[in-house]
């Protein structure tokens, strides 16, 4: 009782947020750094991603072997990445910029390869009979899934603005480095500050996207200010002397006796926290997606829900990690509870798109015979998106595997914390070991999650690949 007694006075003590026009004017600067950042890493992600995912996508000599490099390097989490890039750059944007453009150019590339792979064939046929090149092919199956690439381009885009807070926390500037200022220095009101400020942030680049799939001509409207972030933030200090030596110091990888013998408690803790976080998410998401589903509930009902479970969303599983750690302390428990309000925001708009895009012939046919609508929704609604759900949860628990070690190296355990503390104390080694160890547990639950989906029938590509 206690103890909750005093996260509960923590909880508290968040509220009211600092809304005084003195900070709000200060947060200026990292907002437009974390949006720099963004803006400067996805230009990159998206000119190398494309010809990448289109020679994947065609199916070209190595095409396999280079899906597996772009399923390795995403399965390595940003805030690792981060991590590895401020010890060669420093501290500062450049290096969550350079760490956010090589896992998103790997997650986009894949993404597009996925993509254009599902295209029709037969017009792919055809322009080939006439004895098209490679090249003439690939620019003509660019606009068979051109409103895809848009569609998923702005997810990822959305994605890498929360991605932004997350480099920023370990050196990377910007919001991020704001945040746990704001934590560190127990100023909780100005932390939930930061908060709604990222939430209007996301909702905003949300609605602009929208804006931008409806007329792609404007994209190009941001590149000069992409490019200007390119070079505000390239990078003030590389010595390739420094960077061989450390890259060097890092093999071979190895683990002591001691850290051996924890491994398998520090695995099943992360997998733990996955699997739970995954499960507490889909509780909470599948009653609010039925409610915002615009076929199923009045605009009234929807309209409020999807608010909620955007703004769920828009806050990264690192920092609800940051503010539950703040509250409850450090634990698994922390860690689970983060993935799970995030996984819930994630789930509840890709459960109530997959209720919305269900055919309506058979539902019709349902309601026409008099059913009332929770029949309809039971009978007809729920079996036809259920291939989708799984979809989306089984893709849910790949990434929140992948995140489990990201939330553990701000305190809630499992092997992230592990391998969190092995690059603060300069154990090199030990900490290749670790992302290793994550690497290979990232890939082993994709594949697993890919013959399930397999084996049920689940072939179709989820609407996002959530973030």
């Amino acid at each position: 009782m206690e103890s909750l007694a005093r996260a509960l006075q923590t909880l508290v003590s968040f509220l009211p947020p600092d809304l005084s026009a003195h900070y709000l004017l200060a947060l200026t600067g990292p907002v437009l750094e974390s949006i720099g950042m963004t803006a400067g890493a996805m230009l990159i992600a998206y000119m190398v991603s494309l010809p990448l995912g289109l020679y994947v996508g065609l199916r070209g000599p190595g095409s396999r072997f280079i899906g597996f490099v772009l399923s390795g390097v995403r399965a390595i989490p940003d805030l690792t990445l981060a991590i590895l890039c401020v010890i060669f750059v420093g501290i500062g944007p450049a290096a969550g910029m350079i760490a956010m453009a090589i896992f998103y150019t790997a997650a986009v590339a894949k993404i597009f390869g996925d993509l254009f792979k599902t295209a029709d064939a037969a017009p792919l046929d055809a322009i080939r009979a006439t004895g098209a090149s490679p090249v003439q092919v690939a620019l003509f199956l660019i606009p068979l899934k051109l409103n895809d690439i848009l569609s998923y381009g702005s997810y990822e885009f959305e994605s890498a603005v929360r991605a932004s807070v997350i480099v920023g926390a370990v050196g990377g500037g910007g919001l991020g480095a704001e945040l746990v200022g704001t934590l560190n220095g127990f100023d909780f009101q100005r932390t939930t500050t930061l908060l709604l400020v990222l939430i209007g942030i996301v909702a905003a680049v949300d609605a602009l996207t929208v804006r931008l799939r409806q007329r792609p001509v404007w994209l190009l409207l941001l590149v000069p200010p992409s490019l200007y972030a390119l070079w505000v933030f390239q990078p003030e200090q590389f010595s390739l002397l420094h960077a061989v030596h450390t890259i060097g110091a890092m093999f071979p990888p190895s683990l002591d006796s001691d850290a051996i013998a924890r491994l398998p408690a520090l695995i099943a803790e992360t997998c733990a926290m996955a699997l739970f976080g995954t499960v507490l998410g889909g509780i909470i998401a599948f009653p609010l997606a039925l409610m915002s589903a615009r076929t199923i509930a009045p605009p009234w009902v929807a309209l409020p829900v999807r608010r909620f479970l955007e703004a769920l969303r828009a806050v990264p599983e690192t920092v609800w990690g940051l503010v539950l750690v703040a509250i409850a302390g450090i634990g698994p428990e922390a860690g689970t509870i983060a993935l799970g309000l995030h996984s819930a925001g994630s789930l509840g708009r890709l459960f109530a798109e997959s209720f919305e895009n269900v055919d309506p012939a058979p539902v019709l046919a349902v309601a026409a015979t008099g059913a009332r609508p929770v029949a309809v929704v039971a009978y007809a609604t729920l079996p036809l998106a259920s291939a989708p759900i799984g979809v989306h949860t089984l893709f849910r628990l790949e990434w929140n595997l992948r995140q489990a070690t990201v939330v553990g190296m701000i305190g809630a355990g499992g092997i992230g914390q592990a391998l969190f503390e092995a690059q603060q104390l300069f154990f090199y080694q030990a900490m290749v070991a670790y992302l290793l160890i994550t690497w290979v547990m990232v890939l082993a639950v994709d594949q697993l999650s890919q013959m399930t989906r397999a084996r049920a029938g689940w072939i179709t590509l989820p609407a996002e690949e959530i973030r």
